[in-house]
């Protein structure tokens, strides 16, 4: 009988957020050939809100292992989870105001955040199959 896994490694961590940042560069590449450069950037910027916020989670997540650190780990997930959020929206917030031409291009900024962010929730079923 073998041993269930741990939830708290840290390479999952690792694994989903580098998933999403290739899928985040991914994406504006190819809009860039179909859509143009206005649609490119809002996808870029949109993706890398969501890869910045989940890796602010997975680096708050993982910080402890163990039976014995149970209560920090519980801390660090709301943490994670509480600053996630603030870190999205005050990214969107400055979307918005800095740059320009995001407004026309808010569906591509919208779409690529979420796609992205699908990808935290695909990647670790991909990596349980191997």
């Amino acid at each position: 009988m073998t041993k269930p896994g741990t939830l708290n490694k840290g390479y999952l961590g690792v694994y989903v957020v580098g998933s999403q940042a290739l899928i985040s560069t991914l994406i504006p590449v190819i809009l860039l050939c179909v859509a143009g450069k206005a649609a490119a950037l809002a996808a870029l910027v949109g993706g890398w809100i969501a890869v910045l916020a989940n890796l602010y989670f997975a680096i708050q997540a993982f910080r402890f292992s163990g039976a014995r650190a149970s209560q920090e780990m519980v801390r660090a997930f709301y943490r994670g989870e509480a600053g996630k959020f603030v870190i999205v929206m005050l990214l969107f917030i400055a979307a918005f105001k800095l740059l320009p031409g995001v407004r026309e291009s808010a569906a591509y900024l919208f779409s690529a955040f979420f796609v992205v962010y699908g990808v935290a929730w695909l990647a670790p079923l991909v990596l349980r199959e191997q």
